[in-house]
């Protein structure tokens, strides 16, 4: 069976929402784990040990750009889609990336966000809207 045109760029579009999922999440991890170990960092800055800077912080700054480089393949994901991609389509699509980072950063114990029904119930509606607002094509 051939994949469509559409099909393809639907693809492409879901491909944009996981790569800027991920890229929330590892930067909000990379940043946060910095900016847990500043105190350390700045003063290893100040020795001009930048060996250990980089030793002692790589984890965090690889997190950090795989963050930045998801978030380029999002983008390239992105305006690929967009070529042939309805924006009455393609933006509701996007907005899964709320979806994902949120059930994702509740459920990753090294994120650490906290559960909230407020929050749930904002997920919910947001996948009620795309239901809503994605046309959806008649069989003959």
């Amino acid at each position: 069976m051939a994949i469509t045109t559409r099909g393809r760029s639907v693809t492409l579009a879901l491909l944009s929402v996981a790569f800027i999922s991920l890229a929330q999440l590892a930067m909000k991890w990379g940043m946060s784990q910095l900016n847990e170990q500043f105190p350390t960092w700045l003063s290893l800055w100040q020795q001009q040990t930048y060996s250990s800077l980089i030793s002692h912080f790589w984890p965090y700054y690889l997190s950090v750009i795989a963050g930045l480089s998801c978030y380029a393949s999002s983008m390239f994901c992105w305006v690929i889609a967009l070529k042939r991609l309805a924006l009455s389509i393609a933006y509701p699509l996007l907005s899964l990336s709320y979806v994902v980072v949120y059930i994702a950063a509740v459920s990753l114990p090294w994120i650490g966000e906290s559960f909230s029904w407020t929050k749930a119930l904002g997920v919910l509606l947001i996948l009620l809207g795309i239901y809503l607002v994605i046309p959806r094509t008649k069989k003959p």
